[in-house]
């Protein structure tokens, strides 16, 4: 059986970016072999260009299924700076419900070629333990990373490792638990070219990859977590958009950060309604950067060149709505040295607050404040992000 991830599939046209040097040597050349005169004057831009430090497979010993575990032995030790690429395969396909992967991808279309062998060997050999479906890579260790401190890890570049995604809704789980009460699994194919997964003969959805999961160790006195609720560590926080270019801040709960990734999205629309997303296996790359003495704040937040985003998360859909709203004028507050009263009016006038999941235990609001209507810009301070107002 091949690997996909040696058919060099990649998220082209999509944000990825090129890595080989090669390739930009001729790019800035002319056809007998001299530089470029309009581009040797020319010079890289740094949020353009990087090289991979440190690349983690998602082999058996490098995940965990089912759970966020701050105890596990760390995959990676890099330093504050490093851009570390991170394989990550889906849960979609060797969950017990379903076949083993090579039946569960052929029946429904997809060659054996295309399956992944790691995927087939987390299906056979790594204990699915943990009390959530995910298989999560992890943890890479940050020197120097203490309690109290924040860690910044940027988004650089997703590739798609298959050109294939599953959805699945479940019996009495979901949105409408009552309503649909069997399992369903639909495999998506996607023309990687165009960037669509072609979900029928009409009906095109633009691709969209994220990471659902994205996480630092919680407490140790919190210990090892089911992956499915997200929390005050980030974790299953499934927010559409968080892809290429996104930052996210965390703050920072044991030694190392210890920074856990899975569930790759193809896509996802709000709400996550039927219990997932267009499931897939991501190799993301991620640059990390460790803040110390910092303000640290309560919980994650993301930010992208247009938005900042602020996250509420409770069983109860009015308490996750609440939690989010407290969370943008905190930031507001100390990022925009707004009073709370200003802040919650700006909140009421210019913030969108979306439905990111209604299914994963602690249903997710997440806010959106706009930084274009800042005449003095916004740009995230991450040493001064601090608690609550």
């Amino acid at each position: 059986m091949k690997a996909a991830a040696a058919l060099g599939i990649t998220t082209a046209g999509i944000g990825s970016q090129v890595l080989d040097d090669s390739i930009d040597l001729a790019a800035a050349q002319s056809d007998d072999g001299t530089p470029d005169e309009e581009q040797e004057g020319e010079e890289d831009d740094p949020e353009e260009s990087y090289d991979v430090d440190t690349v983690v497979e998602s082999t058996p010993e490098n995940v965990v299924w089912g759970a966020i575990d701050p105890t596990k032995e760390p995959v990676q030790q890099v330093s504050s700076g490093s851009v570390v690429q991170i394989e990550t395969i889906s849960h979609e396909g060797i969950l017990e419900d379903q076949p083993d992967p090579e039946e569960f991808f052929t029946n429904r279309g997809i060659p054996e070629s295309e399956i992944l062998e790691d995927q087939v060997r987390v299906h056979d050999e790594v204990p699915h333990d943990g009390a959530g479906p995910h298989v999560v890579t992890g943890p890479v260790y940050i020197e120097d990373a203490e309690p109290g401190d924040v860690l910044e890890v940027e988004v650089l570049d997703i590739d798609f490792r298959v050109p294939y995604g599953t959805n699945t809704f479940r019996q009495r789980l979901g949105g409408l638990p009552s309503e649909f009460t069997w399992n369903d699994s639909e495999v998506i194919e996607f023309d990687l070219e165009r960037g669509v997964a072609m979900l029928d003969d009409t009906t095109e959805l633009p691709l969209d990859p994220f990471q659902g999961i994205m996480a630092v160790g919680p407490t140790l006195t919190t210990g090892r977590v089911n992956s499915v609720p997200p929390g005050p560590f980030g974790g299953n926080i499934d927010i559409q958009g968080t892809g290429v270019g996104t930052t996210m801040y965390f703050p920072v709960f044991v030694p190392g950060a210890l920074f856990f990734t899975g569930d790759g999205h193809a896509l996802q629309g709000n709400g996550e309604v039927d219990l997932t997303a267009l499931e897939t296996s991501l190799t993301p790359t991620f640059r990390f950067t460790l803040h110390k003495n910092a303000e640290q704040m309560d919980w994650p937040i993301a930010e992208t060149d247009e938005e900042v985003l602020v996250m509420g998360l409770d069983e109860d859909l009015d308490e996750a709505m609440e939690h989010a709203l407290r969370e943008a004028i905190s930031l507001l507050v100390h990022q925009k040295d707004m009073s709370p009263s200003e802040a919650y009016r700006f909140c009421s006038l210019a913030a969108d607050f979306n439905v990111s999941q209604i299914v994963d235990i602690n249903k997710g609001i997440h806010g959106k404040l706009p930084k274009t209507v800042f005449t003095d810009g916004f740009e995230i301070d991450p040493q001064n992000l601090g608690e609550s107002f």
